[in-house]
């Protein structure tokens, strides 16, 4: 998906390493849609040991300043993508919240039709591609991808190396561990 996005047009007026780097970051920090619309460059710690960004407690659903620590090469990613920023501007060009699951369905859609088309030599696997629900809007389950499946996704893979839980109830901000456990408690390894 990442690299074909990135050689994506421009939707909802972000050019497709932009959607890159909104998902990255999504998916790493797990934070919400507006958490993400809030960042400034001022906001951003890339040049630290342990790289961080930051929300303000205004920004946040629970009111409380967010620390989110990201990754050396999403830093170094974050760190270009606003080098000619004021400290004051947004860090992404978000579209209307009611748009940003429209962009990221876009993506996938376009991810899935690649990653279909890249065994057109191939008919059965093609075949098992195409009836496949892999990188589909909606899972066997009727599940739908929205933009908060990014932060749900932040959750589950933590939960999925064996991270203890209230760690993913701190980087997810829950104000209860009940709330974690009830929503991730099934994929912590050896809870089967």
């Amino acid at each position: 998906i990442e690299s074909n996005t990135i050689s994506a047009p421009k939707r909802f007026g972000m050019s497709g390493s932009e959607r890159v780097l909104l998902y990255q970051t999504a998916i790493e920090t797990g934070l919400r849609s507006g958490e993400l619309r809030s960042l400034t460059r001022g906001r951003l710690f890339v040049d630290r040991p342990q790289p961080f960004i930051t929300c303000k407690a205004r920004s946040t659903k629970n009111a409380k300043e967010a620390r989110q620590y990201v990754q050396v090469e999403t830093a170094t990613k974050l760190d270009e993508h606003v080098r000619k920023k004021t400290p004051g501007a947004a860090v992404f060009t978000l579209p209307e919240d009611y748009e940003m699951a429209d962009m990221l369905r876009a993506d996938l859609n376009d991810a899935r039709t690649a990653w279909i088309d890249a065994a057109k030599h191939d008919r059965k696997e093609q075949k098992r591609r195409v009836e496949s629900d892999f990188l589909s809007v909606a899972n066997h389950e009727g599940e739908t991808l929205d933009f908060h499946s990014l932060r749900h996704t932040c959750g589950a893979w933590l939960a999925m190396t064996g991270v203890h839980p209230k760690v993913v109830q701190q980087v997810l901000r829950h104000s209860a561990i009940t709330l974690t456990m009830d929503t991730y408690g099934h994929l912590f390894p050896g809870q089967e």
